[in-house]
């Protein structure tokens, strides 16, 4: 299933959850009305209930194909809506770095022995189709296509043979950095944390949907020029020993966000004379196989 959050253009105060079908993205509120089912559906609220409420949301989609009612009555006009991020209040976001062998290799550095880690905060999320604006402070801003994975369960000492069990989902994410901010110090921090600098979207494909997660293809393109073209193969470290090895220093929660690192491309890996930094009015567009395409323009 997948699952997209977003509000009306003319109602920005009400937060819808939508499914996408084959027919176009379906009003969970308007649908769980109209068969006279109670609940009250958001992102949260399934990502924390998934067991319970996926259920229920399969069972609507297949009463409405089966009911023989226009589909057309509970579809939404894209041009209508405004997506929003695919989570909004996570307690943590956590990113992967140096996790594609090709990637490792462009930037000259050495294959990590275990996950190298950081972290960015909620002020840097952002949602398909959202504009991102340069701060002034922003010189060298480079991009990050990176498959995203959604925490469903509470994770504490998790083994890796157990570790799909706590997953709810997975999106795409673009990891936007201040390349010049970041080398101002050891610490990464204000290169990765300005605001919008973690757009993530256009939906959560639940885990059901992308049983093998070792063979999907991850590409970015800036106006439409691809400049990343990876694979999650070339994964150092794979999604359930990431996971695992997480949740044997720090507690997972639903909803918590991990970035599990980016193929090789990016601009700060190019000769000084064709680092072309995103500059106004550039379109990214970050795509992974099976789940869909996160498109922002930068302002």
């Amino acid at each position: 299933m997948k699952l997209v959050q977003y509000y009306h253009k003319n109602s920005t105060l009400t937060t819808q959850l939508g499914i996408e079908t084959t027919h176009g993205l379906v009003n969970v509120a308007k649908l769980s009305s109209y068969f006279n089912k109670p609940t009250k559906y958001t992102m949260d609220s399934v990502i924390e209930n998934s067991n319970e409420q996926l259920m229920k949301l399969k069972d609507l989609i297949e009463q409405l194909d089966a009911s023989g009612v226009a589909i057309e009555t509970f579809i939404e006009q894209k041009d209508l809506i405004t997506f929003l991020p695919v989570v909004q209040n996570p307690e943590k976001i956590i990113c992967v770095s140096m996790n594609y062998l090709d990637h490792v290799k462009e930037m000259d550095g050495e294959i990590p022995l275990n996950p190298v880690l950081y972290n960015k905060f909620n002020n840097t999320l952002a949602a398909h189709k959202q504009d991102i604006p340069i701060p002034p402070v922003a010189r060298q801003v480079d991009y990050s296509a990176e498959l995203v994975v959604v925490i469903g369960k509470t994770m504490k000492n998790v083994q890796k043979e157990n570790v799909f069990d706590c997953i709810f989902g997975y999106t795409v994410g673009n990891n936007l950095t201040d390349r010049k901010l970041q080398r101002k110090s050891s610490q990464w921090m204000l290169g990765k944390t300005l605001d919008y600098f973690a757009p993530i979207g256009p939906n959560i494909v639940t885990k059901d949907e992308i049983p093998n997660l070792n063979n999907l293809y991850v590409n970015l393109k800036v106006n439409n020029e691809i400049v990343q073209n990876g694979n999650t193969k070339e994964m150092i470290f794979d999604i359930p020993t990431i996971l695992s090895y997480l949740s044997k220093h720090l507690t997972l929660k639903p909803g918590d966000l991990v970035f599990t690192g980016t193929p090789k491309g990016v601009i700060l890996a190019k000769p000084n004379d064709e680092q072309n930094w995103l500059s106004q009015n550039d379109l990214v567009e970050a795509t992974i196989s099976n789940i869909g395409t996160l498109s922002n323009q930068i302002k």
